[in-house]
């Protein structure tokens, strides 16, 4: 009899060190860095410039953000361009997290530009666009996060 339970222990150990592998494997799918977000954003010619960290941007779940600016097109005058906030959480579910507690800031708030969210596995994108109905860069940005493997 013990020598039927051994192999049966053997194998649901194999099982459940697989099953542990498999769910990692899962969650590295969708983990970016920011060089890659960028990158990506980059390929769909956005034209972005580090800001670093400037004034008192709104820290998420821990996570102070990364500013870009967007090169907005000559014809829009006066020179005014717009930003995106770069989050990159050390998870998904951190960085669904820190969306709730945007969305927390952001209920009472009056802007002068207007947020939109992207979010995509541990990364979240915050474009702040100059216009609330016609914002620029939407579609670039969609196009670049459906990208990102």
């Amino acid at each position: 009899m013990i020598s039927k339970i051994k192999p049966l222990i053997f194998i649901l150990i194999c099982l459940f060190t697989l099953n542990g592998c498999s769910a990692d494997i899962k969650n590295d799918e969708n983990h970016f860095t920011l060089d890659e977000v960028v990158t990506a954003l980059e390929s769909q010619n956005l034209n972005l410039v580090s800001f670093g960290i400037t004034g008192y941007p709104l820290k998420l779940n821990d996570v102070v953000p990364e500013v870009y600016s967007v090169e907005v097109p000559v014809e829009e005058e006066p020179y005014s361009p717009e930003f995106l906030h770069f989050y990159i959480f050390n998870s998904e579910k951190d960085r669904i997290n820190g969306t709730k507690e945007f969305n927390n800031h952001m209920e009472n708030a009056h802007f002068t530009t207007f947020p939109f969210l992207y979010e995509k596995g541990n990364a979240l994108i915050v474009y702040w666009s100059n216009t609330k109905d016609n914002p620029l860069f939407t579609k670039s940005i969609d196009t670049a996060l459906e990208q990102l493997q």
